[in-house]
């Protein structure tokens, strides 16, 4: 799952979830969710911990391809 997934489903904004996280911006978050930065390791293992492992490292640099439509 996507953190900008996780972060719907679960009605955050960036400043509430960096405050669950700790140690990181509101900016950071949204990098983070638009793909321009990858979190720090640290970082990382925080939003897999917040998200009960909803989220994990890999969701950030793995691309789940679309399924393709049948003709």
């Amino acid at each position: 799952m996507k953190l900008s997934e996780f972060m719907s489903a679960a009605g955050l904004d960036d400043e509430q979830m960096a405050a669950l996280l700790g140690g990181c911006t509101a900016h950071a978050v949204k990098k983070w969710r638009y793909g321009e930065r990858l979190p720090r390791p640290e970082q990382l293992r925080r939003i897999a911990e917040v998200t009960g492992g909803q989220v994990t490292p890999n969701d950030f640099v793995l691309e789940v391809p679309e399924p393709a439509e049948e003709s």
